[in-house]
């Protein structure tokens, strides 16, 4: 039978007399709580947040209560932000001036809904504004006419004495917006959700909201007419994680006025706090009503990396980070390495001072491939004239940048192994040589069975890695022996096991990002890379020892030292080098790219594609 909640709503007549009692219910599982209208138990007391919390069924006769905004309630007269309750029991659950008394249901669970006004609306005292004098009515009108005789009568007023330098309208306006912004000038709601109330983390993630936010937030910015596509931002941490591990300003003076503005409802770690609205272009002193808008809100550094993680577990006791008050308490550098090769291959983080190995499911030794003098540099420089190089191989040869620069496109065999390692297991009635297929072992076996090549799931389909010669003709078997042994098209590159006539090869699994927590950008000259040594750059070589390793297992990360070399250095040292610090490889929003290099495409490259005609600077 499934469950529900039958809700009582009960409320007191104003005159007296019997309470109104409305009735409903709410099929299960789930019944949300708070005083937005779109809740199932709607709570209209500003002591509520709008989403506040859900009630949801944890079995037979048992209720799990969790907050939703963070704001905590009561249970039975205990503050909580997450509880359990045992309906047998009778438990009440408090929000703000509202009670809610949960019983046991044939069905589900019987929710009475009270409010306690006599709490909440105490006797008026002489201090009070139902005084005689200074009631509520008198002080409307006293505050509502100095208000218009402030912001309206005296400005209309000067204009017509001071119109060349006062402007009436732009007192109502703190500033204007950036041209990123610029499309809500007349929808101030869209950021200032509420009245008094500084603009909330939740209108900025409204429109910048990113992971599994992103397409909601994509179509909240076409709602509401943006012109291009935002840019979307996670958050650097879990929010209450941030806000603990966040330090008090070192001045009395800072942390008093840290504290009061985050009891009134202010904090200083909101979205608005770094990145201000309402400003003038270039220096904000010396800024004049003809100044440009920024194209995006201005950048406010609150708090920088070191201030944070330099006592970090001090602040925040759960964290499994390390202090990293410097380059030298930097934590070693941990590897993303394949241990375990197949269709669902496993990665592990390991200590690149570890020596760690992989498991790749490849056999390729880098020294001998980049040997100047050896076997392969011959057969490139032989080979390589048809190519258009004709040169022993470097590292440049395999390992191609990407479209950005900041990494390499993925290794492909045909075009970069190809020239040397030819797939051709046989010569064809017409004199061509026939080749194997790379990359999927079944059409490898159909193809040297015989067997035309239809991309489908066969009935001769074998488990992968495993390869059975029954179904071969004598000139196939011939040619599958051949293929995996040694000097066989497939031997020299994969990890290849015979037992018996059955042979195994183990699956592929390469590593696309070794380093996940930082961000490491190749197209930097200081990096280095191919014919950047003349350029004060690093070869590559200086960085990844591949000439000296013979296993393809080997990892050739630098390791914490190698960078230490040019970012090991003082405060004063990066800072008198114009070079970056925490953020070369670690950005607030993504800790684990590099922060976005300075500068800001026009406002035109921006895309909403259908739309981008519509931008003008």
């Amino acid at each position: 039978m499934a469950q529900a909640f039958h809700l009582r709503l009960i409320t007191e007549r104003a005159g007296g007399g019997d309470p109104i009692i409305r009735e409903r219910d709410v099929a299960g599982p789930e019944a949300g709580i708070g005083r937005a209208p779109d809740n199932d138990v709607i709570l209209a007391d500003l002591a509520v947040d709008l989403k506040h919390a859900r009630m949801r069924f944890a079995g037979d006769g048992r209720v799990v209560l969790e907050t939703v905004s963070g704001a905590p309630f009561t249970v039975d007269g205990r503050s909580t932000q997450r509880a359990e309750i045992d309906l047998a029991r009778g438990p009440v659950a408090g929000f703000g001036s509202y009670r809610l008394a949960f019983e046991t249901a044939e069905d589900g669970a019987t929710v009475t809904v009270t409010r306690e006004d006599d709490d909440h609306h105490p006797a008026p005292s002489v201090f009070s504004l139902q005084a005689r004098v200074f009631n509520r009515r008198n002080m409307a009108w006293v505050l509502g006419s100095t208000i218009a005789l402030i912001c309206l009568l005296v400005p209309l007023f000067l204009s017509g004495v001071l119109a060349p330098r006062i402007h009436p309208d732009q007192q109502w306006s703190s500033g204007p917006l950036s041209k990123a912004h610029a499309f809500l000038e007349t929808d101030c709601k869209a950021c200032h959700v509420k009245n008094f109330q500084a603009v909330r983390d939740d209108a900025c993630q409204s429109c910048h909201g990113a992971g599994d936010a992103a397409p909601k937030s994509l179509a909240r910015a076409r709602e509401a007419g943006s012109p291009f596509e935002p840019l979307l931002a996670s958050d650097h941490a879990p929010r209450d994680k941030l806000e603990a591990a966040t330090p008090l300003p070192a001045s009395l003076g800072g942390k008093v006025s840290t504290l009061v503005q985050r009891a009134v409802g202010h904090p200083t770690d909101r979205c608005a706090s770094c990145h201000i609205e309402h400003t003038k272009a270039g220096p904000v002193p010396g800024s004049t009503p003809e100044a440009p808008m920024d194209h995006k809100p201005r950048l406010v550094v609150v708090q920088d990396c070191a201030s944070c993680h330099s006592q970090l577990k001090m602040r925040l006791k759960t964290t499994e980070l390390v202090d990293t008050p410097n380059w030298e308490k930097h934590a070693t550098f941990k590897a993303m390495v394949v241990t375990s090769a197949g269709p669902k291959p496993t990665f592990q983080r390991i200590a690149l001072n570890t020596a760690p190995q992989e498991r790749n499911g490849l056999t390729f030794p880098h020294d001998l491939h980049l040997q100047p003098l050896g076997g392969v540099a011959r057969q490139a420089i032989v080979l390589g004239k048809n190519k258009g190089y004709g040169a022993a191989l470097e590292c440049a040869s395999c390992h191609r940048p990407d479209a950005g620069g900041t990494g390499f496109q993925p290794i492909e065999m045909e075009r970069d192994c190809g020239s040397c390692h030819s797939l051709a297991y046989a010569r064809g009635s017409d004199g061509r040589l026939l080749e194997l297929p790379h990359g999927e072992l079944q059409k490898v076996v159909d193809t040297l069975a015989g067997r035309r090549l239809t991309g489908g799931a066969g009935s001769n389909r074998q488990r992968p890695g495993t390869i059975r010669p029954e179904a071969f003709s004598a000139t196939g078997a011939s040619a599958y022996r051949a293929t995996f042994s040694r000097g066989g098209a497939c031997y020299d590159c994969h990890t290849v096991a015979w037992e018996g006539d059955t042979v195994r090869m183990a699956p592929v699994s390469l590593t696309q990002r070794y380093l996940p927590r930082g961000g490491f950008d190749h197209s930097v000259p200081e990096h280095g890379g191919p014919g950047q040594a003349k350029a004060g750059g690093f070869e590559c070589a200086d960085c990844h020892k591949a000439q000296t390793s013979a296993r393809s297992g080997d990892v050739l990360i630098p390791d914490l030292k190698s960078c230490a070399t040019c970012h090991g250095q003082t405060t004063a040292q990066i800072a008198a080098a114009d070079d970056a610090d925490c953020t070369t490889c670690h950005s607030f929003h993504a800790p684990g790219q590099a922060t976005p290099k300075p500068g800001h495409p026009p406002l035109e490259t921006l895309r909403w594609t259908q739309q981008v005609a519509r931008l003008g600077d």
